[in-house]
């Protein structure tokens, strides 16, 4: 019995030693993640002038390149029109655009202010009338007690003054664009010049894929869709005669963009301008009900079936993701906060080590569609490349 009693003591005294290695290496992953999290959060705050027109510049080289691949089928005289000449009516058609655009916005806040006078006094009428409806005994307050002239010029000041900053950021995302459209060419050479083997290669470039086809079905796909939005929308605004109908509807398309919260805010205020420049609620109520009937069939029923199972995020990720971008980037971070959640998700499914990270921010926890390692076929190297005319 003596022997047996040794043998257990020593068996019990040598656990903590096979145990504690393993908690050991387990406490330090740990740490390793979280100076790894925080080091990444404090590089976007902290670098988000540089990093905000860097992930711009990267939204239009997808569009340069959807628009190159649209007019490189376009028939010329029986033949396809050269690769230089459809990427440069690319450039220019975008450049067109942006310029239209930023005329537009310019436009329409001087616009607001010269008639300032005219919208003033009509908000008085208005809160006069909603006085009188609810029962309100005392006199309603004037626009200079509530001070919302004040209010009214320094916000269209401030969008006069983003417009200013964002027109001066635009040569440098251009610039950016440019570089994109030159290093893609040469980025399958780099890709085989790296010299890694068949198994990383491969999860490389099929990763690559799958943020090239997530990226171009959800842009393409929520471009149309905003277009459709935004054009049906104009019409119910030059049914009723509402003011800058095209720069609400171009608002529409714009906020079509932020999850959730965009098409709400798009929707209040052209609602809000009805209800200032008509006597009537039925304006106002015509632009609720239309545009909201509208954004439902388009962004509940259409877009879901044109996107289909390619985006794979938990609604909730997505408020989540809204919230935190908006916090770190602004209207840029909202923007991208879609397409910055659905990279990451690719790009935590190819890992073990971050696959539940991926499950987490999934809609229903089934990654198995993103996961490359298991690849029975073999890939021939020239397939190992994307083709730069594909990248869109």
């Amino acid at each position: 019995m003596r022997p047996r009693f040794n043998n257990t003591i020593g068996l019990l005294s040598s656990l903590p030693q096979q145990i504690s290695p393993p908690t050991h290496m387990s406490a330090i992953r740990v740490a390793a993640w979280l100076l790894s999290i925080g080091l990444v959060l404090t590089l976007i705050v902290v670098g988000k002038s540089y990093l905000v027109p860097i992930f711009v510049a990267l939204v239009l080289w997808y569009l340069v390149n959807a628009l190159n691949n649209q007019f490189r089928h376009l028939p010329f005289v029986g033949t396809r029109l050269p690769n230089a000449v459809t990427l440069g009516m690319s450039l220019v058609f975008i450049g067109l655009a942006l310029y239209a655009i930023s005329d537009m916005i310019v436009n329409t806040v001087n616009g607001f202010i010269l008639e300032s006078g005219v919208y003033l006094p009509k908000i008085e009428a208005q809160i006069a009338n909603a006085y009188e409806r609810v029962g309100i005994d005392r006199p309603p307050p004037s626009v200079s007690d509530l001070e919302i002239g004040q209010e009214i010029l320094g916000n269209f000041a401030l969008v006069l003054a983003g417009v200013t900053s964002a027109a001066k950021g635009v040569a440098l995302v251009l610039l950016y664009v440019l570089f994109f459209l030159v290093e893609q060419n040469s980025f399958p050479k780099k890709l085989r010049a790296l010299g890694l083997d068949m198994r990383h290669s491969t999860r490389f470039t099929r990763v690559l894929a799958e943020i090239n086809t997530a990226m171009r079905t959800y842009l393409g796909v929520k471009t149309l869709t905003s277009i459709a939005t935004a054009v049906l929308s104009f019409v119910v605004f030059t049914v009723i005669g509402l003011d800058y109908g095209l720069f609400w509807a171009f608002l529409i398309f714009l906020f079509n963009f932020v999850p959730t919260i965009g098409s709400i805010t798009a929707t209040a205020l052209p609602a809000l301008l009805a209800l200032v420049q008509f006597d009537t609620l039925s304006p106002f109520l015509i632009v609720v009900f239309g545009v909201t009937a509208i954004q439902i069939l388009v962004g509940n029923i259409i877009e879901p079936r044109l996107m289909g199972s390619s985006l794979n995020i938990s609604p909730l990720v997505v408020v989540l993701t809204l919230i935190l971008w908006s916090m770190l980037w602004g209207i840029v971070g909202m923007l991208l906060s879609v397409p910055i959640t659905v990279a990451i998700i690719i790009i935590c499914a190819q890992f073990p080590e971050t696959r539940p990270i991926a499950i987490l921010l999934s809609r229903n926890g089934d990654i198995s569609t993103r996961k490359i390692t298991h690849r029975k076929k073999p890939v021939r190297k020239k397939e190992l490349v994307p083709d730069p005319d594909e990248v869109a």
